[in-house]
């Protein structure tokens, strides 16, 4: 059913008959000294439900017991994610005990939203061109946002849970999820039933909710090639982390920390890490796929006779894929590799296709990642995990690293990863301070929410509180401005972050510039950054004071936001605090890699000008002249890229290929420089794929100093009936993203 476009009086009547074919009841109190105000759901397909009735009701009953939350069961016997949505509106709109969060148990159906990769954080996978099942975004955001439009197209032929929507142009275009949601979905492996699965998870659910439990036994760490390697981040990560937890600063061995330099390979030393009994919050940075957590790289050779062996196995390597692809010639590839590589011995690529050879290899590249199918034998105890990596959260496949952890006999509650690839610069586990104050898991993922991110297991979990003279959870589900206006000076960082957050939710008229002032006062990292996001939401004067004031944050992650937003605003005003960065002798690495990515969205003579104002007060360089001018070579080099590349985008003559991969480019590297040009090619393109293309792209420049400039084009272009109605579409959905009106 496609009930988002009706009008008011029939989609009433499609509400009531989605939720008749729902079975729908509750539990009822059982402690009735203590008033119950607000409900939870559990949704449930009939099978599952038949299969572990025990344990989901002794779990409904816990919800109820310890987090007095009046639990509704709603048991899906229709199989239709509309029905399933229409159900969970009803409940949180219902006047008496709305519900604040719901859990899908079992094999309730997923949603794979399509024109909504501008919800996501990094995904931008070619609709056109590649799989749907593969280029659409598994997404719960589908039940939890009812501020979303979306219009069904189909269901997956090959796989019937997937159910295919698109986001539509009248939609609202930005996420702001009314509940929170978790997944408990679970399969058949490991000489286990996905039944059996999903009733011992419960079990587990519920014990540690009858367990008192402070957050004060922390794990991070760092795989290869994440954020650039940067060990400044993960400094200040710990540092972070005093702020939100002060009472670990006393503690021996409350923040532990591994860096997949530590040892190569690091994995056995993590696995036992995190099976740590006392373990409660695991954090880990590093790449990911659905069924691999990659830790280390390749090994760095420590000898001549090392790296020998390195270069071996990588030209093995070679001659295999070649022929795993189809290819006949291994003895010509042979041929191609040495002489590419400056005639190496043919004796190097001996032995390629033995089955000891490829064995050993294939042992020797296993032992730097930790893969799915070690979670038979491999049980963590953190109760809560995070994955900060791409598509370890992927709940729509049957096998999914979120998943393995969750499903072990260790203590892990909770697992927090991403459906598809996700953005490495993301602050990831935002607003976890209030979780060690008692606030649910599931209300950190709603308050900082991507298409992609997920919570795969319990939402309602949370810790012990600690240090906390109120109730987390009620004051951020009901607290009054007063109150929270209140909070703004508590001594603690975790409840000001969230005072901040609260005060822009609730004032938001009035917010601005106390977010401003608070970023100019505050010792605290995540505070200040907390003040710089929500900023962004303004993007005004006080956001661009409070950018140029952040490229000296001494906060690596807040430094790191300043410069990024600096490359998304484009403003010529914040140019001197760009080349202030580009400037600097010991930038962390990835600071320095989002520097140089920004300083290509810049024109050459602003940023040459700039830095040659600037360099009159730098005396501190050994070789100051040739670092002057290295920095300035880098200047001009990087302010010219990609040039030619964007101007092909407008060029009547350039074809419709290189049109559309030099348009998609602009997604992630807005040129305002060229904005000029790209409106008015919009509106001439002779192409409506290209058109439509370039249209979505626009949507990206929503931090731009000249996002009015487009706005005012694209709205009149989706009023414009001499446009086909898909360009109108794309248009009128560039309008919405461009004046979000949070």
């Amino acid at each position: 059913m496609q009930i988002n476009n009706l009008n008011g009086k029939l989609r009433g009547i499609l509400l009531r008959v989605s939720i008749a074919a729902l079975a729908v009841f509750a539990f009822s109190t059982v402690n009735a000294a203590k008033k119950t105000t607000r409900g939870f759901a559990i949704v449930i397909d009939k099978q599952t439900y038949d299969n572990v009735r025990n344990e989901v009701d002794a779990y409904a009953q816990a919800v109820l017991t310890y987090e007095n939350l009046k639990t509704y069961m709603v048991v899906d016997r229709t199989g239709i994610p509309d029905s399933i949505r229409a159900t969970l509106r009803s409940l949180h709109e219902q006047k008496d005990c709305p519900i604040e969060g719901a859990v899908l148990i079992g094999d309730i159906p997923i949603a794979m939203i399509r024109d909504a990769q501008h919800l996501t954080s990094a995904f931008k996978m070619d609709q056109d061109n590649f799989p749907w099942e593969e280029s659409s975004v598994p997404s719960d955001r589908f039940y939890d946002d009812f501020g979303l439009d979306f219009r069904f197209i189909k269901r997956d032929s090959a796989n019937a849970n997937y159910f295919y929507y698109s986001l539509l142009a009248s939609s609202r275009q930005y996420l702001a999820p009314d509940i929170y949601i978790g997944r408990i979905r679970a399969n058949d492996e490991f000489g286990t039933t996905k039944y059996y699965k999903i009733a011992r998870y419960l079990r587990k659910a519920v014990a540690q909710k009858k367990e008192q439990n402070y957050l004060d036994r922390i794990m991070f760490f760092s795989g290869h090639g994440y954020v650039s390697g940067s060990l400044d981040a993960r400094m200040d990560e710990k540092i972070a982390m005093f702020d939100n937890f002060p009472w670990l600063r006393d503690q021996v061995n409350g923040v532990e920390y591994i860096d997949h330099q530590r040892a190569n390979p690091i994995k056995d030393r993590v696995k036992s890490e995190l099976q740590r009994p006392e373990l409660d919050l695991a954090i880990m940075h590093h790449h990911g796929d659905t069924e691999i957590q990659y830790f280390n790289s390749e090994r760095d050779p420590q000898s001549m006779r090392e790296a020998i062996e390195a270069i071996k196995g990588s030209v093995r390597a070679v001659l295999r894929h070649y022929k795993k692809r189809g290819g006949q010639n291994v003895d010509s590839m042979r041929n191609v590799l040495s002489l590419r590589y400056d005639s190496i011995p043919y004796s190097w690529f001996d032995k390629a296709f033995d089955r000891e050879i490829i064995e050993a290899d294939s042992l020797d590249e296993r032992s730097l990642n930790l893969y799915y199918d070690e979670f038979a034998d491999y049980n963590p105890q953190a109760r809560l995990v995070i994955l900060d990596a791409c598509y370890n959260g992927s709940f729509h496949k049957e096998k999914n690293i979120a998943g393995g952890y969750i499903f072990g006999t260790g203590n892990t509650v909770v697992a927090l990863g991403n459906s598809v690839n996700v953005l490495q610069d993301k602050w990831c586990d935002r607003y976890i301070g209030m979780v060690a104050l008692g606030m649910r898991a599931g209300r950190m993922l709603q308050l900082n929410p991507f298409l992609e991110g997920h919570l795969i297991g319990d939402p309602t979990f949370h810790f012990t509180p600690k240090e906390c003279d109120f109730d987390a959870n009620e004051a951020v589900a009901a607290g009054s401005l007063s109150f929270w206006k209140k909070q703004l000076s508590s001594k603690s960082s975790a409840v000001r972050c969230m005072a901040l957050r609260k005060l822009v939710d609730l004032d938001r008229r009035n917010a601005s510039a106390t977010l401003l002032e608070h970023y100019k006062k505050s010792t605290s990292g995540p505070e200040r950054l907390e003040a710089l996001i929500l900023l962004s939401t303004y993007n005004n004067a006080d956001f661009l004071e409070c950018l140029r004031l952040g490229v000296n944050d001494g906060y690596e992650m807040a430094q790191r936001f300043a410069v990024k937003y600096i490359a998304r605003v484009g403003d010529l005003s914040l140019v001197p605090a760009l080349v202030d960065v580009c400037s600097r002798n010991n930038t962390s690495e990835r600071i320095e890699f989002n520097a140089k990515e920004a300083i290509q969205l810049f024109p050459k003579e602003s940023l040459t000008d700039a830095f040659e104002n600037h360099w009159k007060n730098v005396h501190n360089y050994y070789q100051q002249q040739k670092v002057h001018d290295d920095i300035l070579h880098a200047l001009e080099v990087c302010a010219n890229k990609w040039e030619k590349e964007t101007a092909t985008v407008y060029d009547d003559s350039s074809s419709v290929r290189r049109k559309l991969m030099n348009v998609r480019y602009l997604r992630n590297n807005q040129k305002h420089a060229h904005v000029s040009q790209l409106l008015d090619y919009v509106q001439r393109c002779p192409d409506e794929k290209v058109q439509i293309t370039l249209l979505e792209t626009l949507g990206w420049f929503d931090l731009s100093y000249r996002r009015s400039e487009i706005s005012a084009v694209v709205k009149k272009m989706s009023e414009d009936g001499k446009y086909p109605q898909p360009v109108r579409d794309e248009a009128l959905k560039t309008y919405n993203r461009l004046n979000k009106k949070y």
